[in-house]
């Protein structure tokens, strides 16, 4: 009992004199309050799809974890950074066509700031070619070193 009570007390005066740093430190490591972490978790939802519409190279490839996995709609399968990201910025990012996927999230989990999941509900168009495809997007995100990543993507078509 009276080791605890010094380690508390230790504890309390390293964060005392430690101040701001200290609880900056905390926070980075458990994600701070939950208002903040959901906010960091909608907002790298957001960055995925905002960066794959507005073909940005750069941001798409850095909110895509190292061990992605994608089940296509059709149920093929991509395993891993390269085989998720070159696809999109060597084939998709270089139509010479325009093409945009509006997206509504309709569900979110976030757990512990560590990981989440996102439901969307989202069209794919391509104007020029009459296309609208219906889609149910499942994004999962993992939060390593300070910052949450797409690990996981599930592309579903919703039959009409």
């Amino acid at each position: 009992m009276r080791k605890w009570g010094y380690a508390a007390l230790g504890t309390t005066l390293a964060a005392a004199v430690l101040g701001a740093p200290a609880a900056t430190a905390a926070g980075d490591r458990d994600g701070g309050r939950p208002q903040e972490c959901r906010r960091a978790f909608d907002h790298a939802v957001w960055e995925d799809m905002d960066s794959y519409n507005k073909r940005d190279a750069a941001r798409y490839s850095a909110i895509i974890h190292r061990d992605m996995v994608t089940v296509g709609r059709k149920g093929n399968l991509y395993i891993g950074y390269d085989a998720n990201v070159t696809p999109v910025l060597e084939q998709q990012f270089k139509v010479p066509y325009e093409y945009s996927m509006p997206w509504t999230v309709t569900h979110t989990v976030v757990e512990g700031c560590k990981m989440g999941f996102a439901i969307l509900d989202a069209h794919y168009l391509e104007p020029s070619h009459g296309i609208d495809r219906h889609y149910t997007i499942s994004l999962t995100l993992v939060r390593e070193h300070g910052r949450w990543q797409v690990v996981k993507d599930t592309v579903t078509d919703v039959v009409p």
